[in-house]
């Protein structure tokens, strides 16, 4: 989590929130080609003495392992802004740019930082305005959750 100055002037305090990635896309690839050289590997002296079968379930492994890892590589890429003007709170979530957006209004925001009754489960850091709710933070640990709650709240109270 990062505060940042905004490049608009009608936006007060911005947030940037990332996940914790531990490592780049670069890095997934190798590993994932490791992987893939250890199962062929072990698969092609298989096939070589004719257990020809091998071979095709080696693949379809591969491929469910490089489609999980691209989709939570995909998700580990995924950035919130949260940018807060003296009459509105814009929250923008995307890969590569603002893929969703949601505008709120400030006066009536609310900041609720809801736990899970049994602490099964994270809480969910929600952002209420006119009916709206919008989730934010899904990503961060505990700690950086109710640190943002708190900042959020201080954010809202402080005259624009």
């Amino acid at each position: 989590m990062v505060a940042v100055e905004c490049g608009t002037e009608e936006c007060q305090y911005c947030y940037v929130l990332r996940p914790n990635r531990s490592f780049s896309w670069r890095q997934n690839l190798v590993v994932f080609a490791w992987l893939c050289a250890a199962t062929l590997a072990v698969a092609v002296p298989l096939v070589a003495m004719g257990f020809w079968p091998i071979l095709l379930f080696a693949g379809l492994e591969l491929l469910a392992v490089g489609i999980g890892l691209y989709r939570a590589i995909c998700r580990c890429h995924e950035c919130e802004v949260i940018c807060v003007a003296a009459d509105s709170i814009r929250i923008e979530r995307g890969r590569r740019g603002p893929q969703h957006r949601w505008v709120l209004g400030r006066a009536w925001a609310q900041v609720v930082l809801k736990g899970c009754p049994r602490q099964w489960y994270p809480s969910r850091l929600l952002i209420r305005s006119h009916g709206r709710t919008v989730e934010i933070g899904r990503f961060l640990v505990e700690e950086e959750r109710k640190k943002l709650a708190r900042d959020l709240m201080r954010c809202l109270c402080a005259k624009p």
